[in-house]
């Protein structure tokens, strides 16, 4: 009887170190799962605020030449900071027309434009008229979604393009602040 008592609590204790050992694996587990989701977490977060810098031009048509040096200057950061150059994950280029502007110098390109040149990414404007008011015009634009890309390893924004606008009606009305009217 003695010997049935012990066996009974011997395998009570086996039954309780398996319990525990099942509960500290699933425990480990768990923990492994938080700790992951927390770095593809932060990870997301980072690259957006990335990102952001390039995407809060896009739509826009009234991009100054100042606000493409400061982008030029950013993106050559970047690229020194990660010592990237063409072709790698994290090289980020800029260009006007098509053509690449990132080995400019900034000061160079400054003084190489004029203060009433701007710029519009991922937008492309149209027909300009007035709208009878005086301090008002109605610009016709077409959203195009092409001037940014990003790079499919990491989706960091990999490049962005800009394109001068030759409408002098719609120059003009930027730089007297007029009230411009979107028509989609």
């Amino acid at each position: 009887m003695e010997n049935a008592s012990k066996a009974l609590i011997i395998a009570g204790e086996v039954l309780i170190g398996v319990l525990i050992l099942t509960l500290a694996s699933y425990m480990i587990v768990q923990f492994g799962n938080f700790s992951r989701n927390l770095n593809r977490q932060m990870s997301e977060a980072e690259i957006n605020k990335f990102n952001v810098n390039f995407t809060n031009f896009s739509g826009k048509a009234n991009i100054s030449m100042q606000d493409v040096a400061t982008i030029i200057n950013y993106a050559q950061k970047n690229n020194a900071d990660y010592e990237a150059s063409r072709g790698d994950a994290y090289f980020v280029d800029v260009l006007i027309e098509g053509t690449s502007v990132i080995d400019n110098d900034i000061n160079e390109f400054l003084d190489g434009n004029k203060n009433n040149t701007y710029y519009e990414c991922n937008v492309q404007i149209g027909q300009v008229s007035t709208t009878g008011n005086e301090n008002e015009i109605k610009v016709k634009r077409t959203i195009t979604n092409t001037d940014i890309q990003y790079d499919d390893r990491t989706t960091r924004v990999k490049s962005i393009n800009f394109h001068e606008i030759t409408d002098t009606t719609y120059v003009n009305a930027i730089l007297q602040h007029y009230n411009i009217l979107w028509d989609e």
